[in-house]
């Protein structure tokens, strides 16, 4: 039964059918994150450091025990309060480009109208276009006008291919088509610099790592 739907276990990789399989709770997840867990981590992260010290603050009075006899016996004082220290900001590094020279600020900056001083080449690329564009000539001039104002050159694409996905299929034959088309074409076009993609995001789920 070459198409029964199994999961893969173990490090030898055993093929057991679903039904016979029950997950445990409470496990921790190995592999990459989908892009919706990626957002909410990076949306998590950058919080502003005031709210972070509230949050590490209102855990520190809820489990540090102060005035503990035990600890104190062996001259153990705890504190519920952050560590001060004595810190300086570095001044913004000045980014120069070939017409101009810029300050970021908060830490980004915007590229628009800036000349890259080493401007690289980008001749061995391709597309490969899984929803049907209907202009993809116009998206290659787009990208080669934008590449050329900032000091880029960009040339046709070694190829633009249609590869057709089954719409019936689950996401995880989806996903085995498409690995399977990026296989094809880094082995038909060697050395190849970038691939642009045209998919739907959410039923055609594919890590950053692939």
């Amino acid at each position: 039964y070459p198409d029964l739907p199994c999961i893969t276990v173990g490090i030898k990789g055993t093929h057991l059918p679903m039904e016979v399989c029950t997950i445990i709770k409470g496990q921790c997840k190995l592999g990459g994150l989908t892009g919706d867990q990626t957002s909410n981590m990076i949306r998590y992260s950058v919080r502003p450091a005031f709210e972070k010290e509230k949050i590490i603050q209102l855990i520190a009075n809820r489990e540090i025990v102060l005035n503990d006899p035990l600890l104190a016996h062996y001259c153990i004082n705890p504190s519920n309060k952050m560590i001060e220290v004595n810190g300086r900001v570095l001044d913004t590094p000045t980014i120069n480009y070939s017409n101009k020279s810029i300050r970021p600020r908060d830490g980004s900056w915007n590229l628009r109208g800036k000349v890259f001083s080493l401007g690289k080449t980008m001749d061995n690329w391709g597309i490969l276009d899984f929803v049907g564009m209907r202009d993809v000539g116009q998206f290659i001039r787009e990208i080669q006008l934008v590449g050329g104002k900032s000091g880029m050159r960009i040339n046709e694409p070694r190829f633009v291919e249609n590869p057709r996905i089954n719409s019936r299929d689950d996401d995880f034959r989806k996903k085995e088509q498409i690995r399977q088309e990026f296989k094809r074409v880094h082995k038909s076009y060697p050395g190849l610099q970038m691939i642009v993609v045209f998919i739907n995001g959410k039923p055609f789920p594919i890590e950053n790592k692939e």
